[in-house]
C-alpha cells in the first residue's frame, strides 16, 4: 500500500544544552532501555531507534498508546476484541532528522504518532531539563518575515475547529487559551477570531500582541493538523507596507513543508528503513533553501 505523509521543518532552541548532546546520550543507551521512555498524557513516548553520524541524527520517535485497542472485524461483520497485555499498546512512529550544524529538525507528520510539541516535551523530560525545548516551524520568508516588518497591521483573521486538547498546549498566548476554553464550554465546534484596527487612516493593531497570537495559532496548526485534517483553517494578515500599499498574507499556505511517499509493509524494520530514507531525502533536497531562512 502506497502511503503519503507531510514533512515539516522546525528550528530547535535549548538554553541549557544542545539537542545534539541529548541525542548522543540517548543513542548510547540500550535499545530496550527504560531510560528512553517518557509518559505523556497516559501514552508512552520513546526513541525507538536511530542512526548517528558526525553531521546529524536520523531517528524514529515512537508513541505507544495505552488506551484500549478496540476491535477488529472481517468483511462478514464478525467482531473480535484486540487483546493486549498490561504493558503493551498500539505503536505509531514519526521519523525525524536533526542537523547538528543548523539546528534544523525535519519531522514526519503523523497525527497518530508523536507531534512536534510532544517531541519537545519528550526531550525536555528525558534529559531532565529545567528549561523548555523551543521548537518552532519554519515559514516561507515571503510571508512571515514580511508580516513582522509591516509598519501597519490592519486585520488578522483566524478560523479554526475546536479540539479540547488545544487549551493544554504550552507556549500559546493566554488570550487564545481562554478563547479556546470558552468555545469548548459553549460546545462550539469552531472559532472565528477577527482582530481589526481602528478606522483612523494610520491606525494599527499592537504588533507584539498580534505576533504572539499568530505564533500561537501556528503552533496549534502544526500540532493538531495533518494531511487529512487541517484543524486551523485560516490565518490571514492584512496590513500596509512601507509604501502605504495594502498587502495580505496567508500564513498557512506558506508554511514550509514537503511530502514523502513510501510503501507500507507489515515489517517494522523494513518500514523504518523506507521512512528514514525518505526523511533524510527530504532534508537533503531542501537544506539549501532552509539554511537561507535562519537568522544571520
Amino acid at each position: 500500500m502506497q502511503k503519503t505523509a507531510k514533512v515539516d521543518f522546525y528550528t530547535v532552541d535549548i538554553e541549557s544544552t544542545g539537542l545534539e548532546t541529548i541525542l548522543r546520550d540517548l543513542h548510547g543507551t540500550a535499545a530496550d532501555s527504560s531510560k528512553r521512555n517518557v509518559e505523556i498524557n497516559d501514552d508512552w513516548i520513546r526513541l525507538a531507534r536511530g542512526s548517528l553520524t558526525d553531521r546529524g541524527y536520523l531517528g524514529d520517535l515512537m508513541r505507544i498508546s495505552m488506551a484500549p485497542a478496540g476491535f477488529r472485524a472481517d468483511l462478514a461483520g464478525k467482531v473480535t476484541t484486540i487483546n493486549l497485555s498490561k504493558d503493551e499498546g498500539v505503536a505509531e512512529c514519526s521519523a525525524f532528522y536533526f542537523d547538528f550544524e543548523t539546528g534544523i529538525l525535519t519531522l514526519q507528520r503523523n497525527s497518530r504518532a508523536a507531534s512536534w510539541r510532544q517531541l519537545g516535551n519528550y526531550f525536555k523530560r528525558v534529559a531532565d531539563l529545567d528549561t523548555d525545548v523551543q521548537i518552532k516551524p519554519l515559514l516561507r520568508p515571503t510571508e512571515m518575515s514580511k508580516v513582522r516588518v509591516l509598519p501597519i497591521l490592519r486585520k488578522v483573521h483566524i478560523s479554526s475547529a475546536v479540539v479540547d486538547l488545544m487549551a493544554t498546549l504550552d507556549n500559546i498566548d493566554e488570550g487564545s487559551r481562554q478563547l479556546i476554553r470558552q468555545a469548548a464550554l459553549a460546545e462550539s465546534p469552531a472559532i472565528e477570531l477577527v482582530l481589526k484596527a481602528g478606522r483612523e487612516k494610520e491606525a494599527t493593531l499592537n504588533h507584539a500582541v498580534v505576533h504572539e497570537v499568530i505564533e500561537s495559532w501556528l503552533r496549534i496548526h502544526a500540532d493538531f493538523g495533518d494531511e487529512e485534517n487541517e484543524i486551523v483553517k485560516k490565518i490571514v494578515v492584512t496590513g500596509k507596507d512601507e509604501t502605504g500599499a495594502t498587502v495580505e498574507f496567508d500564513l498557512l499556505r506558506d508554511k514550509l513543508f514537503t511530502t514523502m511517499r513510501f510503501e507500507w509493509v507489515p515489517d517494522d524494520e523494513a518500514l523504518w528503513k523506507t521512512r528514514g530514507d525518505e526523511i533524510f531525502r527530504a532534508w537533503e533536497l531542501n537544506k539549501a533553501n532552509l539554511k537561507r531562512l535562519l537568522p544571520k
